[in-house]
């Protein structure tokens, strides 16, 4: 996904106008700031609309110029917190379907642990259980049943 951003995040901000010419005439940090609300804008709506034109502050700055400052200007937004808002609905959900690969007797261990009344946690039947499953998938587990029980307790109007 990142390869297909910054090939994107080249096109979107560099499409047209850079001359190859020499980079003196040019404003590099004007350059940067405009592509920079550009590709920010652009990631915003989901990497949809047209292709912003290479901004004017870049006339004149020579194609590698230009390439490093739009490698520049991606890089800061992939390390922003910004293109983790962005991007969170493109990728896939951290947790694991935990029904599909968790046997009856881990279900039931973990049930058993959920409506148990004591703060304690009884690991060896649940080693026995579910011990083939990683700390993660447990974890799914464990959120699953608990989601289950919590919509048998408060059934939906």
């Amino acid at each position: 996904m990142t390869a297909a951003l910054i090939g994107g995040g080249v096109a979107i901000t560099t499409k047209g106008g850079g001359s190859g010419g020499d980079e003196s005439i040019a404003d590099p940090t004007a350059c940067k700031a405009k592509l920079t609300e550009n590709y920010r804008r652009v990631m915003a709506n989901g990497a949809k609309g047209p292709t912003p034109a290479t901004p004017t502050a870049c006339a004149g700055l020579n194609e590698k110029s230009l390439k490093r400052i739009t490698g520049e200007v991606i890089t800061e937004y992939l390390d922003s917190d910004q293109a983790a808002k962005d991007l969170a609905p493109a990728l896939p959900s951290p947790s694991l379907p935990a029904s599909a690969d968790v046997s009856p007797e881990c279900r039931t261990w973990i049930k058993a642990e959920l409506l148990d009344d004591t703060e304690e946690i009884d690991a060896t039947p649940g080693y026995d259980a579910c011990g083939d499953l990683s700390g993660e998938e447990l974890q799914a587990a464990i959120d699953a049943v608990a989601e289950e029980l919590s919509a048998q307790i408060t059934p939906e109007s």
